[in-house]
């Protein structure tokens, strides 16, 4: 386990997950290995989605109102790198780890804790039920497909390399 003081999500992050340490306030899951990091999970995903030219109360609040969700609200971090980062309860709560959408494989519970399963094999266990995760992750795939019809199927999108309607 390595020590991290930059704190930006990537295509690599898998999962951050709150740490109960002095020191440390969360784990950031990747594709080669695990790091800690002094930054809370909210405030890597704001420092991330700021890189990407919005804050992270600015996306939960465009989500909020596209898709009339109140809580546990899967964030957009940075669409144009296929990012999205989806909490499995309460950001408020110590239990809360937010998973990215697309390192997910499966998912299985096992009482109330969900055992999710990534992409390189790899896996760990949440405290939420197989239902809760279901829905998140089926809300962003929404959040996904809404961004995708709005990329492909506008009348207004222009083509970023040679300006010109597709």
């Amino acid at each position: 386990m390595q020590k991290k003081n930059n704190f930006l999500i990537t295509r690599k992050t898998k999962a951050i997950v709150a740490k109960d340490s002095a020191y440390y306030r969360s784990a950031i899951l990747e594709s080669n290995g695990e790091h800690d990091s002094i930054h809370s999970a909210e405030k890597i995903l704001d420092y991330s989605c700021l890189l990407s030219g919005a804050t992270l109360s600015g996306r939960r609040a465009a989500v909020k109102k596209a898709f009339n969700i109140n809580n546990k609200i899967p964030v957009p971090v940075n669409p144009g790198q296929a990012i999205y980062m989806m909490p499995t309860c309460s950001t408020k709560s110590k239990d809360c780890v937010w998973l990215s959408y697309y390192h997910i494989d499966f998912y299985k519970g096992r009482g109330n804790t969900t055992y999710i399963t990534f992409m390189d094999g790899s896996g760990l266990f949440v405290n939420a039920s197989e239902n809760s995760i279901d829905m998140q992750h089926k809300r962003t795939s929404q959040i996904i497909a809404r961004q995708n019809r709005i990329v492909l199927f506008s009348r207004n999108y222009r083509d970023p390399f040679n300006n010109r309607p597709f």
